[in-house]
């Protein structure tokens, strides 16, 4: 069972900026293409939310955030997914 404190610091980690922007980047960029172009053409955000991901990551790993270099890693999984997703109905 987690204490108290710890869970106000997981509160605090996870819910700030950078650790939202971390996670959520890749498929705010997948988001925007499905909105503004189509499912079909979405699959390309991976090279956008990959690249952007990739320097994300390396930023976090410099200023020695592990929390926030995990989510990155984690972001671009998710990307990757929904991807996955947009490539299969444009190409099948």
């Amino acid at each position: 069972m987690l204490s108290r404190t710890s869970m106000d610091e997981l509160k605090k980690s996870f819910f700030n900026p950078l650790s939202l922007l971390a996670l959520f980047q890749g498929v705010i960029i997948w988001l925007f293409m499905m909105l503004f172009l189509s499912l079909e053409a979405a699959w390309i955000s991976f090279a956008c939310g990959g690249l952007i991901g990739l320097f994300l990551w390396l930023t976090a790993l410099g200023y020695q955030n592990k929390h926030v270099a995990k989510l990155t890693l984690i972001g671009i999984l998710l990307n990757a997914a929904l991807s996955l997703i947009s490539a299969y109905f444009a190409f099948n």
